[in-house]
């Protein structure tokens, strides 16, 4: 059984205790306070955005009873149980606007913050773990998704807390510290599935260091976790994300460095720099572990390292072999370890100086970033909030197209009174049987242009613009039955060009 040294940091203390206490308050103050500054950067901007089509989708799963949920969950939902399970009260008790469903994910991004430090203290060193927390708090990355009703918040304080334990377990193998480990790291097994690849290197690792009995036990309640969700997870397997073909590997493979420091920024020029500016960085953060850390310090860097290569490179190795599902947002369990190694990298004790410089910089482009996206709607979620508030309410049973097809369909949903959404898939269902519309509405793209002459018995009500979406707004002077295809049909003649056979949403007339 190996244990391994304390950090130089652990040692200083052992000969100035008093030292060392005041260290530690000055440290608690100091988490606290970039905690504090985590916390205001997730809920000060968290209603700013509208909802996307995926948190559409978990509003409207939960609106539902406790039972429907699950079976929804089941039918539509790739990913295991446990948000779900958590979100549907949460929502019952706060409500599912955006700030009341949001929350739970901004309270979970919050407590990441000490989570990190935590983790990057047991790994490497007090001075790394206040490096990494401070990363956390301000990286626009992790406050995207502390900012989403999606489970990623969840699946990272899951995988920080799964990180935090492995470490106390390296160090020193108690049954108490495996069963913490197999706890958090059981929990986010059922959160994200791609949470087993920062699990099971944990795992591998664990079996090496302890080889006892208490091991052997909780690695082993790691595979009856994941056992048990196999059939779901077949079941999805076998029909993946159709929007991953969208873009190509390749293209996926230089959004992740991106996405990892600067979110959204991917969308930008900055995208054609993505690996060229992680291998800059790594090639710093290997300078500054060999001239400046300590033997300690770089076994917990490695090691850290080594988990955040395992989340990386196995899914794109999946990838490679023809299972693709290789996104920055499902590998956020490798950002935890990162920010250790980063943090590492700029507490080295023999490169104070270059470490914090490297600091500066970085925490300076996360800043950077989060203010050009909230300042900048290329770099947002699409305002389907506007979108609604544009169509305003329905006086009269209306067809409402968009061109923008099941992407716009699921949040207009949510955000128009009126709208049925039944069945079990993923965009609300409209029966194929004809029906009576007064007004015919179509949510295009800027640019597109209204017919110069429209068809005997329809009347041009309206234009507005919500960037990026043209809101247009047509009356039905004698209203017909027509089936939502034929209404589709009309608005492609009413406003040009259009994606063929968009979806159509019928809604009735507000209350």
């Amino acid at each position: 059984m190996l244990t391994q040294a304390r950090t130089g940091a652990a040692a200083v203390g052992r000969h100035d205790r008093g030292g060392a206490r005041r260290r530690i308050s000055v440290e608690a103050w100091l988490v606290v306070g970039v905690t504090i500054v985590g916390a205001a950067l997730r809920f000060a901007t968290i209603t700013h955005q509208s909802f996307w089509f995926d948190e559409a989708q978990a509003v409207h799963e939960m609106r539902l009873s406790f039972g429907a949920m699950l079976s929804a969950w089941s039918a539509n939902e790739p990913n295991p149980p446990l948000y779900f399970v958590l979100a549907w009260p949460w929502a019952q008790l706060f409500g599912t606007g955006e700030l009341g469903l949001r929350s739970l994910s901004a309270l979970l991004g919050t407590a990441t913050v000490p989570l990190v430090y935590l983790a990057g203290r047991e790994l490497v060193s007090r001075r790394a773990g206040l490096f990494a927390a401070i990363f956390a708090a301000v990286n626009p990355f992790l406050i995207w998704y502390s900012q989403e009703a999606r489970e990623y918040m969840l699946l990272t304080a899951l995988s920080a807390a799964s990180v935090l334990f492995f470490a106390r377990a390296w160090r020193a193998p108690s049954g108490r510290n495996l069963a913490w480990w197999a706890v958090f790291s059981g929990l986010a097994l059922l959160t994200q599935y791609f949470a087993a690849f920062l699990v099971a290197a944990e795992a591998l690792t664990l079996l090496y260091c302890a080889r006892n009995r208490v091991s052997l036990l909780a690695v082993g309640a790691m595979a009856v976790v994941e056992a048990a969700l196999i059939p779901h997870l077949v079941g999805h397997a076998s029909h993946p994300a159709g929007w991953i073909d969208t873009f190509s590997l390749s293209v996926r493979i230089r959004q992740v460095p991106v996405a990892f420091a600067l979110n959204t920024l991917y969308r930008s020029p900055a995208l054609a720099y993505g690996l060229l500016g992680a291998a800059v960085l790594t090639a710093v953060l290997i300078a500054l572990l060999v001239v400046g850390a300590g033997s300690a310090e770089l076994r917990g860097a490695g090691l850290a390292a080594a988990l955040a290569a395992a989340v990386l490179l196995i899914p794109l190795g999946l990838a490679l072999v023809g299972h693709d599902y290789y996104e920055a947002r499902a590998l956020i369990p490798g950002w935890i370890p990162l920010a250790v190694v980063v943090g590492a990298a700029c507490a080295a004790s023999r490169a104070r100086a270059a470490g914090a410089v490297l600091a500066l910089v970085l925490c300076a482009g996360f800043v950077y970033a989060g203010v050009k996206i909230d300042g900048n709607w290329l770099y947002q979620r699409p305002n389907w909030r506007g979108v609604a508030t544009a169509l305003g309410r329905a006086q009269t049973t209306r067809a409402i197209v968009a061109y923008d097809g099941q992407f716009a369909a699921a949040p207009l949903a949510i955000y128009l009174p009126g709208v049925p959404w039944t069945g079990p898939a993923q965009i609300p269902q409209i029966s194929a049987a004809p029906v009576t519309v007064g007004e015919l509405d179509i949510v295009g793209d800027q640019g597109d242009q209204v017919a110069p002459k429209l068809p005997a018995g329809i009347r041009f009500i309206s234009s507005r613009q919500v960037v990026p979406y043209v809101v247009d707004r047509f009356a039905l002077s004698h209203p017909s039955p027509m089936t939502p295809e034929a209404l589709g049909a009309l608005a492609i003649r009413l406003l040009t060009p259009a994606q063929p056979d968009p979806p159509v949403l019928i809604q009735y007339r507000s209350a």
